[in-house]
């Protein structure tokens, strides 16, 4: 057989492409399933736990509501973790001997930090100027719903406060 062989060369083609496309896909496949890892997979991770936020006494009945910051001992990602991590703040407010309400410190309009307004004796959003009732309620402004109830409880004489973080320029509440 001559070197120059119409099917010596057809065969030498058809090799060498299949080799060289079988380098690229083995190069190609690990790099896309790095890139791409995160996209399906939660790598964020918080603390799903209560927050101990001191004795309920802290707290007296019918006082203003009190300011409390949320501090997660651990948030981690995909790559690192961070220790004590401010998720936000919280008032707390209690209406009675066994009667305590969380609200959250986020306005629902923007996710702008709301404050309370002791003159006016309300919370108020100074970004949008929107104003809120002591119980969360909505009273002028371009927010569409009411501050955001948190979740707590009383255990050993305890709070503890579930934070959750709802989206924002909504009118319905929903988780995050």
């Amino acid at each position: 057989m001559a070197a120059d062989d119409p099917d010596r060369r057809s065969f030498l083609k058809v090799t060498t492409c299949a080799l060289g496309a079988s380098a690229g896909v083995a190069l190609v496949v690990p790099a896309l399933r790095l890139v791409a890892a995160p996209a399906g997979a939660t790598t964020v991770t918080g603390p799903s736990e209560p927050f101990d936020l001191g004795l309920v006494e802290r707290f007296r009945v019918g006082a203003e509501p009190r300011k409390v910051e949320v501090i997660a001992p651990m948030v981690k990602d995909a790559w690192t973790a961070a220790r004590n991590v401010v998720l936000g703040a919280a008032f707390i407010r209690r209406t009675g001997p066994d009667k305590i309400e969380a609200l959250s410190a986020v306005c629902p309009h923007l996710g702008c930090a709301v404050g309370w307004d002791p003159a006016a004796k309300n919370f108020l959003c100074p970004c949008h100027d929107s104003r809120f009732q002591p119980d969360g309620a909505r009273m002028t402004g371009p927010a569409e719903r009411g501050l955001d109830p948190l979740p707590v409880s009383v255990v050993d004489g305890r709070l503890q406060l579930t934070w959750v973080r709802y989206r924002a320029g909504s009118s319905s509440r929903e988780p995050v």
